[in-house]
C-alpha cells in the first residue's frame, strides 16, 4: 500500500503520515489503528490537523478529522519552543467513511484555515504572564464586576486596560478614570475618545 497523496503547501509540517490510498476492507482493517493516521501542523497558523479511524479497527468505523489550536510554550530546559495541541475544544470537527471526501477536505483546509492569534497575555513568545492572565480569564468568564475593574486597573496592564475599554457594559466612570490614571498616552486618549462618542 501507498500513502495517500496530499497537496500540503509551505508553512505546513507532516509530524506523522500512516494515511494510505486503500480504503478499509475486512482484511486490512486491523491496519486502521492506532491513535492518529495523520498529523499536520503549522507553528505559523498556529493549528494542527489530525486524522484518526474510529473506532478503532472497525469496519463500521470512520476517519475523524479534527483541526486542533496550537499554543506556544516555552521550553526552559531546549530554550525553544513547543506547541501544545489545545485537544478539548477544536475548531473544527468531519467525519466521514470516504477517504476521497476526506482528502479533498483536508486539501481544502491545507490551503484555506485561517491563523490562530494566540491572545493569552504573555511575558515573551511562549511565557504566559499569569498573575495578568489570570485577570483576563476573570474578565471573560465574569465581565465587568466590581473586583474585576479594581484589579485592571491595578495592573497598570495596557492589554487589561484596552479590553475593558472594549467591553460593550462599561461606565462612564471606569472611562473617567482611565483617562485620569490610564497606564500609556494611548489607553488615556482611547478613554478621551470613547467619552465624546455616542458609545456612553
Amino acid at each position: 500500500m501507498n500513502l495517500q497523496p496530499l497537496k500540503i503547501p509551505a508553512g505546513w509540517s507532516v509530524d506523522w503520515n500512516l494515511l494510505t490510498d486503500t480504503d478499509p476492507t475486512e482484511d486490512i482493517i486491523h491496519e486502521f489503528t492506532g491513535s492518529s493516521l495523520l498529523h499536520i501542523s503549522s507553528h505559523t497558523r498556529l493549528k494542527a490537523i489530525d486524522v484518526s479511524w474510529r473506532p478503532e479497527g472497525d469496519i463500521n468505523g470512520a476517519y475523524q478529522l479534527q483541526v486542533i489550536y496550537l499554543l506556544p510554550k516555552f521550553n526552559t530546559k531546549t530554550n525553544t519552543l513547543d506547541y501544545e495541541g489545545v485537544w478539548e475544544a477544536p475548531e473544527l470537527e468531519f467525519s466521514t467513511q470516504n477517504r476521497l471526501e476526506l482528502v479533498d477536505k483536508l486539501n481544502h483546509l491545507l490551503f484555506y484555515l485561517k491563523p490562530y492569534t494566540d491572545t493569552r497575555i504573555l511575558l515573551k513568545p511562549g511565557i504566559v504572564d499569569e498573575p495578568n492572565e489570570a485577570i483576563r480569564q476573570e474578565f471573560l468568564s465574569k465581565g465587568l464586576t466590581e473586583k474585576v475593574v479594581s484589579k485592571i486597573l491595578d495592573s497598570n496592564h495596557k492589554v487589561l486596560q484596552n479590553l475593558m475599554l472594549d467591553h460593550e457594559d462599561i461606565s462612564r466612570p471606569i472611562v473617567e478614570k482611565l483617562v485620569e490614571i490610564g497606564v500609556s498616552k494611548g489607553v488615556r486618549n482611547k478613554a478621551k475618545q470613547l467619552l465624546s462618542s455616542k458609545r456612553l
